[in-house]
């Protein structure tokens, strides 16, 4: 399983370097002639754009998901996301926020504790879930305006092997709000999905999900953050339908050469959850960096700083 997960995130980093509109030719780099007032207006604005979901700044996250207390047995689960965002400038206006979610799952077995005692054991399931697209338009604001962005999203019976997926083809809305006022980043986020195609045998697919989300940005350039994604199965029996986390954490951005990264912790635990949902989870995120020249105006950011 190690090596699989390496070779995921050895190839998600040759992406990163390789693709153009990822490159480090299209990250912003804060000129040598700035005063360390105009360059820490540059940082804090680089950050904060990282907590956008429809901000002008390529993000390629790996969120390691330690899941406590799944199934009957309150086992063990691993999960890692593979969420590369990538903003595509339509026009001066305009801007196409492209946000794929890969998700590497160790499933653990649900057989009884029995049967795992025995010569036979019961081993996990590691492999692959289904692939999510979610794609945002965004228009152009000004400072301190409310930012906005909506448009489809999909979900792909990718799932390999298929019982850590649907097995349905999956579509419907996404939409996102937020203000940053000052140190603050704060909005929320909605999807739903329902499938229309795939495996007849399989169940359908009718989800939803809310995501609000809160950063505090501190001096030195941590945050404390919350983003508990409250997600809803409608197809779901009685008190089976909903999965509520409650919990937070830190995030520290920093720099390793010349790329600007990040390293975030969290807790959450759930107070209203189906079996199949932990019951707690650590996740650990690790965030490589790269501002678009194009949509990232720093004359803007420095004349905001020198007011």
């Amino acid at each position: 399983m190690l090596t699989i997960l390496l070779r995921i995130v050895a190839s998600a980093l040759v992406i990163a370097l390789a693709c153009p509109s990822l490159a480090r030719a299209q990250s912003t780099e804060t000129p040598p002639q700035l005063t360390p007032e105009q360059q820490a207006a540059v940082q804090a604005a680089i950050i904060k754009a990282s907590q956008n979901p429809v901000g002008n700044i390529a993000i390629i996250p790996f969120q390691f998901n330690n899941n406590y207390g799944v199934g009957p047995y309150s086992r063990y689960q691993f999960n890692l996301n593979v969420q590369p965002v990538v903003p595509l400038m339509l026009s001066t206006n305009w801007t196409l926020i492209a946000r794929t979610i890969i998700p590497v799952l160790d499933n653990p077995s649900n057989a009884p504790p029995s049967v795992c005692a025995s010569a036979y054991g019961c081993g996990s399931t590691f492999g692959i879930s289904d692939i999510q697209e979610q794609l945002f338009f965004a228009p152009k604001t000004k400072p301190n305006e409310l930012i906005w962005g909506a448009g489809p999203y999909f979900q792909f019976p990718t799932a390999s092997p298929g019982v850590l997926g649907t097995g349905k083809w999956s579509a419907g809305p996404a939409a996102v709000a937020l203000v940053m006022p000052g140190p603050w980043v704060m909005g929320v986020l909605l999807t739903q999905l329902r499938s229309f195609a795939g495996k007849a045998a399989n169940a359908p697919v009718n989800s939803g999900a809310i995501q609000p989300f809160i950063n505090y940005n501190l001096k030195g350039q941590w945050a404390i953050s919350t983003s508990p994604i409250m997600s809803v199965n409608f197809n779901a029996p009685g008190n089976q339908k909903w999965s509520i986390p409650l919990g937070g954490g830190v995030t520290k951005t920093f720099k390793l050469g010349d790329q600007p990264m990040q390293l975030g912790i969290f807790y959450y635990t759930y107070v209203e959850r189906p079996i199949t949902t932990p019951q707690n989870f650590l996740r650990v995120n690790w965030s490589l960096l790269f501002p678009v020249k194009r949509g990232f105006d720093l004359q803007e950011i420095i004349k905001e700083a020198t007011k």
